[in-house]
């Protein structure tokens, strides 16, 4: 599903704390949601510690739309900001991005 929202990435992030601070980024106004992954509060504050860990429920997802966006894997938790995550093919949060308004 193409969805037209305001996604700022930031690639490589080393911590939730690096993507929240950036002013910085790319834009993406479409996004396709690929694959949405609820997580526990525990597993999303571990995940945003450490984006850069390999996870293999990010395998071969992600990557450029033709034209413009990305797809994503759109990652959730009770009590917790939504994440938008690009992997681009690995296994790892290469670029992690929240919804700005």
């Amino acid at each position: 599903m193409i969805e037209n929202l305001k996604i700022r990435f930031v690639r490589k992030p080393q911590n939730l704390n690096e993507v929240l601070a950036s002013i910085h980024g790319e834009w993406a106004n479409r996004i396709e949601i690929q694959s949405r992954k609820a997580l526990t509060e525990v597993e999303y504050d571990e995940f945003a510690s450490a984006p850069l860990a390999d996870r293999e429920w990010l395998a071969g997802l992600g990557g450029y739309l033709e034209g413009s966006g990305r797809r994503v894997v759109e990652v959730t938790a009770p009590n917790r900001t939504t994440l938008y995550v690009d992997p681009s093919g690995s296994t790892y949060g290469r670029y992690v991005g929240l919804r700005v308004d």
